[in-house]
C-alpha cells in the first residue's frame, strides 16, 4: 500500500485561509489560462519582471534574476523512459533545486524528445497514449511530470512534488523570491498550483492554475517586501500519470513545462567549505537580506 502524502494541497489552503500566514505583506499572484503558449505568454512575462533581472541559466551565483527550467536541454539519457533524477538541477546543471516526491514510490519524469535513440513517444505518450492528445508544450518540446511506478495502477493519487532549493551547485541552503510553473491540460481549477513555504515551515500563501481544457495554464507567486520561499510543493491535478490513468472528469491529468523563480540566496554563509562539497562557500554567499547569519567552519 503506498504511503499517503505528508501534504495535502486543499489542506494546506484551507491553513492558508485560516491565518497562518507569515507573510508581512500581500503576495503578487499571477495566473492565467488559454488554448495556446500565445494565450499566456505576456502573464508569464509579468511574472519574469516581479522576479525582476535577467535569467541566470546555469550555474553561478548572483544578487538579482531569476533562473528558469524548461526541460527541453535534459539529455535522453534522463528522459523517458528513463527516470529523472531528484537533483539533475543542482548537479548536472546547476540551477539551485533539489525536488523531492514525499512518496519514494512514486518518480519524477521528463518526456521524449522526436528524435530520440529508443523512439519512445512524445509528451508521455508511452505511458498513456492519449496524453500525446491532451498534453501540449510552452517551450517544446519536453514535459516534466510525476509517474506512478505501478503503472496500471488507476487508484494512485501521489501527485504532489516538493522542491527545496540550494546556492546552484552547492549544497548551502537557500530561499527564493517567486516560483511559478506552466501546467498543461488543467480541466479542475482547484487541483493544480503552487504552495510556498518560508523558512520557519509554514505556508506563506498559494496560487492555483485556471482551467483550461487541453490547453495551457500559469500560475506564480512572488513576494516583494523582504518574504523568503525556503520550500514550494506543486500539485498537478488529481493523479500520478500512469498507464491506467486517463484523463476523465473525476481524473485530472496535468504535466508541466517551464518553471520560472527567483535567484536561490541563502540567509547564512560559512567562513570556509564549511559542508564539504569542494566549494569555497564565501565565494557563492549571496544573502537573502541583511548581512546573513555566519556560521564558523569546524577548522575555525
Amino acid at each position: 500500500m503506498k504511503k499517503q502524502s505528508t501534504l495535502s494541497f486543499v489542506a494546506t489552503a484551507l491553513l492558508v485561509a485560516a491565518n497562518t500566514l507569515t507573510v508581512i505583506a500581500a503576495p503578487v499572484i499571477r495566473t492565467a489560462s488559454g488554448a495556446n503558449p500565445a494565450a499566456i505568454q505576456a502573464t508569464v512575462d509579468r511574472f519574469r519582471a516581479d522576479l525582476g533581472g535577467a535569467n541566470n541559466c546555469v550555474g553561478g551565483s548572483f544578487t538579482t534574476g531569476r533562473r528558469e527550467i524548461n526541460w527541453d536541454g535534459v539529455p535522453d539519457s534522463f528522459a523517458s523512459p528513463n527516470l529523472f533524477p531528484v537533483d539533475f538541477f543542482n548537479s548536472n546543471s546547476p540551477r539551485g533545486v533539489v525536488f523531492d516526491t514525499i512518496s519514494a514510490i512514486d518518480a519524477l519524469r521528463v518526456s521524449a524528445d522526436s528524435n530520440n535513440p529508443t523512439s519512445t513517444a512524445v509528451r508521455f505518450g508511452e505511458i498513456n497514449v492519449s496524453y500525446q492528445v491532451i498534453f501540449q508544450t510552452f517551450s517544446a518540446e519536453r514535459l516534466f511530470a510525476r509517474v506512478d511506478d505501478t503503472s496500471g495502477v488507476a487508484s494512485g493519487d501521489h501527485h504532489e512534488i516538493s522542491i527545496v532549493f540550494f546556492i546552484p551547485g552547492t549544497r548551502i541552503p537557500a530561499t527564493v523570491s517567486g516560483f511559478g510553473v506552466v501546467f498543461t491540460d488543467v480541466d479542475d481549477a482547484n487541483k493544480s498550483g503552487v504552495i510556498c513555504f518560508g523558512t520557519d515551515g509554514k505556508p506563506l500563501n498559494y496560487a492555483l492554475a485556471p482551467a483550461a481544457d487541453g490547453g495551457l495554464s500559469f500560475a506564480g507567486i512572488s513576494f516583494n517586501a523582504g518574504e523568503r520561499i525556503a520550500r514550494v510543493v506543486i500539485n498537478s491535478g488529481s493523479r500520478a500519470l500512469s498507464a491506467g490513468n486517463t484523463d476523465m472528469p473525476s481524473r485530472d491529468m496535468v504535466a508541466m513545462d517551464d518553471f520560472i523563480y527567483g535567484e536561490p540566496r541563502s540567509s547564512e554563509y560559512h567562513t570556509a567549505d564549511f559542508d564539504g562539497d569542494g566549494t569555497s562557500d564565501f565565494s557563492v554567499y549571496r544573502p537573502s537580506t541583511g548581512t546573513g547569519f555566519i556560521l564558523q567552519s569546524s577548522s575555525g
